[in-house]
């Protein structure tokens, strides 16, 4: 705890901090120099621990990763009214001014990625860039299409032929919807590998992830992450990379990424190749490559 900074005069010391805003505790790491790039955490459960570090980023910005409401070390609501990305957005906001930074990168990953680019959507003015690791922005039928194609592709493949059983298991609670009755750990051990190009890197990646039940609760009640973002894309007005593994089944490169990328007229599309949902994790050297031509290209 003696490395933790609530001094608000001292807001982007290195180390570890809280910020009262919105009638929350938000609690975040700094680390990096640069201008400021707020990382939130998915906001449905896991703390923001399992993002870090983003090496590249670090060595472009001064790298704010923080649990978003309810989760991590971060307090919360207990009233499921309080879990939409509006919710999401306000605090990324209120955090920003706090940090007393004008101008900020924002990059987030999956659900972290569905509330940047609803940041980026009603605070284009305060942003230099967004960066986009397999987001989602729009859990429609179409993209339910190609969840589904992606999964049964996935039967076939040498790990889930060796253990018979895992793939009908995870496929049945992908299709549930009544997850929110089990824990988040039950949830990851039946479906983990999923996430994964080398699902045999499931078991090793999650077993270090902190998780927070009640807020994954919330936020299935809520439902967070259901907002289709794609009809306000066009408003997002600077610079956007968007990444995305090729093998990711649940924030894809197609409906997802593709979709993204003919919306923001500012943005690229990167997809990375034998890499699954977590590609700074399964494909760093391709992961850092790409952040970093589009750092060099925005003369950061």
């Amino acid at each position: 705890m003696e490395n933790i900074k609530t001094d608000p005069s001292s807001p982007l010391l290195e180390g570890e901090h809280f910020a009262e805003v919105n009638g929350i505790t938000i609690h975040y790491y700094v680390k990096g120099s640069g201008p400021v790039m707020l990382v939130p955490s998915p906001g449905w459960g896991p703390s923001v621990n399992y993002i870090m570090p983003l090496t590249v980023c670090e060595q472009h910005c001064t790298v704010v990763y923080f649990d978003t409401r309810h989760s991590g070390r971060s307090t919360g609501p207990n009233n499921a009214d309080q879990y939409h990305v509006e919710h999401y957005v306000a605090d990324m906001e209120a955090l920003r001014i706090y940090l007393g930074a004008e101008k900020i990168f924002v990059t987030g990953h999956s659900g972290g990625g569905h509330q940047v680019l609803a940041y980026g959507i009603e605070h284009s003015e305060h942003l230099l860039g967004i960066i986009s690791i397999d987001a989602i922005a729009a859990a429609d039928g179409v993209r339910g299409e190609e969840l589904m194609r992606r999964i049964a592709k996935k039967k076939e493949e040498p790990f889930y032929i060796a253990n018979p059983g895992y793939h009908d298991k995870a496929t049945a609670l992908m299709m549930s919807k009544d997850k929110a009755a089990l824990t988040l750990k039950e949830v990851i051990d039946t479906m983990g590998a999923f996430y994964f190009y080398k699902p045999e890197m499931a078991q090793t990646v999650f077993a270090g992830m902190e998780y927070n039940d009640e807020v994954f609760k919330l936020t299935q009640m809520s439902g967070f992450q259901g907002k289709n973002l794609l009809p306000e894309l066009n408003r997002i007005t600077v610079p956007t990379l968007i990444i995305a593994g090729d093998d990711d089944f649940i924030c894809d490169p197609i409906t997802q990424g593709e979709r993204m990328r003919d919306r923001i007229a500012s943005s690229r599309l990167v997809v990375i190749e034998n890499c699954g949902h977590m590609p700074w994790i399964e494909q760093p050297e391709a992961f850092n490559a790409a952040c970093e031509t589009w750092f060099q290209e925005q003369n950061f």
